[in-house]
């Protein structure tokens, strides 16, 4: 995205009224799209489905779907103007930035959660230091397990 980003930018700021441009700038914004329907875009489905309890989720996701609304909307809206102000290309390089700084968020805060148990990933984010190794063994995703079926009490009805 932020490489398809920065190509738009190129294409708008120095290849202007060329056919090339034109392509370059059509082809970077197709796969800008494609990236970011792989990439960012589903990201705040996934990773609050992922990272919150279970008894949290419902609010996360919602938070989560809010927040990416609010920001879609803060891009379409603020596009109009910042074009003005600093050039169309000018705001695709700034979106360029913006994006490069999303992978240097991503790549320090969030840990990788592929191939791990939801047990697992609540482990990690429950340790203060776990979420910053990025590694969490089983053990301690049995240890959780285990010590939660230990707090729940258990009832006992005998139905007649």
């Amino acid at each position: 995205m932020t490489a398809c980003l920065f190509c738009v930018g190129i294409a708008l700021s120095l290849l202007k009224g060329a056919h090339v441009g034109a392509a370059l700038a059509i082809l970077s914004v197709c796969g800008n799209v494609a990236f970011f329907s792989v990439g960012i875009g589903p990201i705040c489905w996934v990773l609050t489905s992922e990272i919150y309890p279970l008894r949290m989720r419902a609010q996360a996701a919602a938070l989560g779907a809010v927040g990416n609304r609010v920001c879609s909307g803060l891009v379409a809206m603020s596009f109009l103007s910042m074009s003005r102000w600093i050039t169309v290309a000018g705001t695709f390089f700034v979106f360029s930035a913006i994006s490069a700084l999303s992978i240097a968020f991503v790549h320090t805060f969030v840990p990788e959660t592929k191939g791990k148990s939801l047990e697992q990933i609540e482990s990690l984010f429950q340790s203060p230091i776990g979420w910053k190794n990025g590694q969490v063994e089983l053990e301690d995703a049995e240890h959780l397990v285990e010590k939660q079926q230990n707090q729940v009490p258990v009832i006992h009805a005998v139905i007649h």
